[in-house]
C-alpha cells in the first residue's frame, strides 16, 4: 500500500515525511502556481527530497504536444510519472509514453469504464476520483471495490490509485475496498489528528492525571530509561 501525499509545498511534504505518510508525491499545475514559484524548478525541488513517485500533469490538449511536454517532464528526474487525461486523446498519448518507457498516472477516472483501455495496455497508475463527484451530490466509494475487480480480472500490472480525497472516511473506505495506493492532501490529514474526540479525550485524561498529588506523580512524570535501568539494577 502506496501512500502519497497530494501537494506541491515542500515544507508540508517534509512534514508528513517525518511522520511515514510520504511514499510519493502527486501535484498538478494548480498546486504548483500556489507555491509562487517557477513550476519547473519546484518539481525539481519535490523530486529532490522524494525518492517515490511524483506525479505531474501535462497541460496541452493535442496529443503531439501532450507526448512532447511529457517527454521533457520525465527528463527532469527518473522518478516523474506522468498524469494524463483518462479521455480518447489520453489512450493516444499513454501508448506512445508506455512505448517510450515513460511512467503514467491517468487521471480524471469518474467510472471504471473509463479505464478500460488503459488497464489494457497495463499503465502504472489509475486514479480514480473519490470526493470530487460529491459537488454533484453522487458516492463514487462503490468504484473502488469495481475498480480493483476489473484490474484483477484483467491481469492487469496497473495500480488503482484513490484520489481526491477529502475526508477520514474516503481514506479507510479506499483502503479497505482495495486501492494500492490513495494520495492524500495536507488537509486530509489534518482532519484526522485534530478529531475533536481525540482532543478532548486527551485533555480528559491529562486533567485527570493532574488533579493526583504531585508526590504520586512525581516519579512517574520524572521517569527516564536511565532511570529504570539503574532502579532495575539495584
Amino acid at each position: 500500500m502506496e501512500f502519497f501525499l497530494d501537494t506541491a509545498s515542500i515544507e508540508e511534504i517534509k512534514h508528513y515525511k517525518k511522520l511515514g505518510l510520504v511514499d510519493g508525491v502527486t501535484t498538478n499545475p494548480q498546486l504548483l502556481s500556489k507555491e509562487g514559484t517557477d513550476c519547473l524548478e519546484q518539481i525539481k525541488k519535490i523530486v529532490s527530497i522524494v525518492s517515490g513517485p511524483v506525479s505531474v500533469e501535462v497541460t496541452c490538449t493535442e496529443p503531439h504536444r501532450m507526448v512532447e511536454q511529457a517527454m521533457g517532464l520525465a527528463s527532469i528526474a527518473e522518478n516523474i510519472v506522468i498524469k494524463v487525461p483518462a479521455s480518447t486523446e489520453g489512450i493516444v498519448v499513454a501508448e506512445r509514453l508506455k512505448r517510450e518507457g515513460i511512467k503514467t498516472n491517468i487521471t480524471l477516472v469518474f467510472h471504471p469504464s473509463q479505464a478500460v483501455p488503459f488497464i489494457k495496455m497495463g499503465v502504472e497508475y489509475i486514479s480514480l476520483f473519490v470526493g470530487r463527484v460529491e459537488d454533484f451530490g453522487l458516492d463514487n466509494t462503490p468504484h473502488i471495490r469495481t475498480l480493483r475487480s476489473m484490474i484483477d480480472t484483467m491481469q492487469s500490472p496497473t495500480r488503482l490509485l484513490g484520489a481526491s480525497i477529502r475526508n477520514p472516511d474516503y481514506l479507510v473506505t479506499a483502503i479497505a475496498d482495495g486501492a494500492h495506493a490513495v494520495t492524500v492532501p495536507p488537509a486530509c490529514w489534518q482532519k484526522v489528528y485534530t478529531n475533536p474526540m481525540l482532543s478532548q479525550a486527551e485533555r480528559e485524561f491529562l486533567e485527570s492525571w493532574r488533579r493526583l498529588p504531585p508526590l504520586v506523580r512525581k516519579k512517574y512524570d520524572s521517569l527516564t530509561a536511565d532511570m529504570e535501568v539503574a532502579q532495575n539494577a539495584s
